[in-house]
């Protein structure tokens, strides 16, 4: 054994540089499915040497070091992300694995990507633990960045002024379909629905009917706009007040700082009347609640007031999104895992919460004749997979079956309304007639075809949400205007963008979400590269044992999991969440060692 580790480090150097000249050529290697070999850069490209010259240093480096559990992390991280690159390559270009599987020449192409993204993913996330393990943090002594009142008033200042050219330059607010569906429904021109969450829509309702009594509903889209400045601004100011006061790294901080006041993103959100911006701020408050939680339990439990704040944030998630009441739900068994030393407080805790959901969407919907939303909302995986067997496989569809899946979708055209990424032009011809009748029978449909067509069903789910966790995968982000309706009653409203200050050069700058063909700018906005972000964090979180902290990733990572079966392959609203809980989940591992947190 020793002779062979004697050999092994003296050709260590030859198998690194192999090593290297293999990723080189594997990462640059493109194709399409039945023509040949493509590079990304031409064959005598400097850009090669300079990218295999990093790759070498990257493996050398981390072949150095000789802890087993850095190397087991690092490479679970590394077959994850590698095989997201790979099935996600082929998903985005032709939406469907014919880039991987339409023939032996492409399965072989395929694995050696997969092999050249796994050895270079692993190289990078062993080095970013190693860093993070080497890491200097300071705490810092400037004393208006600090955790007091008079650092929070500031942060807050500076947040909300940096998004004032957005109130100006888009004004009165940015207005999609649904949000003019929910101001209807809150001025009473059409019946509520429980399809968009009920306390928003009342938020919107106060605001717009101030406009209706004031004789604009301009002024009413813009109270809300401001409101929602005044209210977001000052939960993102808070995350760093908190970050402050669990001595993150003051220089972190300031980073946060930067994000949160002039990330295009949050500019534009702040003055969109969609139901996921404010949502996204309940849950920065409670991924904090949880934090407490994990590493200030004794402290927190003490506190009537961090007791309040939770069941308060825990109400609010599900009051501004319907599936926040899925990542409540899941969340609390980790709680009371952590935290099981305070199990009865959590369990009255828990009830609260729980009878408040059952109240609010049982006796007082009833009461107010809210009309329920549709089942629909949540059957895009399985809806998805009867419109594509149609589309592909109707020649092979027994007539029982395809009855079967007509009873759920009748429409002649389901085929032609397939859509891979988008489900809404299927789902909005569901029968909730027939499925009211027999909800089993659809999921014994599933099933069924599920087996008789399983790469069909495949690539039906990768394609209607890889947008979740393939990073180069590109959505439109944001609108930057008041939508115009169709519909008299809606054109009533006379809704209207009428920029109060006209700032072209704020324009060219939130146009830069759009360019996706920027390096290093596109990941920015990326869905899939920030959930990359997210897991690996919770990956070294591991890598340390720290194992109770894993809890403060858990309400993002459930509300992940729903988008998996969202209508859409990659909204970026929908995870907006994860973006601005984004400093904290990073945050845990930029403070002080002596720190408990």
């Amino acid at each position: 054994m020793k002779k062979i580790k004697e050999i092994f480090n003296k050709i260590k150097p030859i198998i690194i540089i192999l090593l290297s000249i293999f990723v080189t050529f594997s990462i640059n290697m493109n194709w399409d499915k039945d023509v040949e070999i493509r590079y990304s850069y031409t064959g005598n490209s400097i850009l090669c040497v300079v990218f295999f010259a990093l790759i070498y240093w990257l493996l050398k480096e981390v072949s150095e070091k000789k802890n087993k559990r850095l190397k087991i992390c690092s490479a679970i991280l590394a077959i994850l992300f590698a095989s997201f690159e790979v099935v996600g390559n082929s998903v985005n270009a032709y939406l469907d694995l014919s880039g991987i599987l339409s023939s032996k020449i492409t399965i072989m192409k395929s694995i050696i990507k997969w092999f050249g993204y796994l050895i270079l993913i692993y190289g990078i996330i062993s080095k970013i633990f190693i860093k993070l393990d080497n890491a200097e943090f300071i705490k810092g002594k400037l004393k208006f960045f600090t955790c007091n009142k008079r650092t929070f008033l500031l942060t807050w200042a500076i947040i909300f002024i940096a998004w004032i050219p957005y109130f100006l330059n888009y004004y009165p607010g940015v207005i999609s379909p649904d949000s003019i569906s929910q101001i209807c429904q809150g001025l009473g021109i059409y019946n509520m629905t429980s399809h968009h969450p009920i306390f928003h829509t009342f938020l919107i309702s106060i605001a717009m009917n101030i406009g209706k009594i004031i004789g604009n509903y301009n002024v009413g889209v813009a109270i809300y706009s401001l409101t929602q400045m005044v209210v977001v601004s000052g939960i993102f100011a808070f995350a760093i007040y908190y970050m402050a006061k669990r001595n993150i790294d003051i220089r972190y901080r300031f980073l946060t700082l930067l994000f949160y006041a002039f990330y295009p993103i949050n500019g534009l959100y702040s003055i969109t009347m969609w139901k996921d911006i404010p949502f996204a701020a309940v849950m920065l408050i409670f991924t904090i609640m949880v934090t407490e939680i994990a590493v200030n339990q004794e402290h927190f439990m003490k506190s009537k007031l961090k007791t309040v704040l939770l069941i308060i944030s825990m109400i609010l998630v599900f009051l501004f999104r319907n599936n926040g009441f899925y990542v409540i739900l899941l969340t609390i068994p980790f709680l009371f895992i952590v935290a099981k030393k305070y199990y009865k407080k959590l369990a009255v805790i828990s009830a609260i919460v729980l009878v408040m959901y059952g109240i609010i969407n049982g006796p007082l919907i009833n009461l107010l004749n809210i009309s329920r939303g549709s089942a629909r909302e949540a059957l895009s995986i399985p809806l998805q997979q009867f419109a594509r067997v149609t589309k592909y496989h109707s020649d092979t569809l027994t007539d029982d079956e395809k009855w079967r899946i007509y009873k759920y979708l009748p429409t002649e055209e389901l085929a032609t309304l397939y859509t891979p990424q988008i489900s809404d032009p299927v789902k909005n011809k569901f029968s909730n007639e027939a499925f009211a009748e027999d909800k089993l029978g659809l999921v014994k449909l599933y099933i069924k075809l599920a087996i008789k067509y399983p790469r069909a069903t495949i690539e039906s789910f990768l394609c209607g949400n890889y947008g979740y966790w393939y990073p180069e995968a590109f959505n439109w982000v944001v609108g930057r205007e008041i939508y115009q309706p169709d519909k008299q009653e809606e054109k009533n409203l006379d809704l209207k963008s009428t920029p109060i200050v006209e700032l072209k050069e704020l324009e060219k700058y939130d146009s830069l979400l759009d360019r996706r063909d920027l390096p290093l700018n596109s990941m920015l906005y990326s869905i899939g590269f920030t959930f990359w972000m997210v897991i690996t964090m919770a990956m070294y979180v591991i890598y340390n044992k720290k194992y109770k902290s894993i809890v403060i990733y858990i309400p993002i990572i459930i509300l992940w999991l729903t988008t998996i079966a969202s209508p859409v392959f990659g909204e970026f609203r929908y995870i907006y969440s994860m973006f601005t809980c984004l400093p904290i989940l990073i945050g845990i591992n930029f403070r002080k060692k002596e720190n408990n947190f």
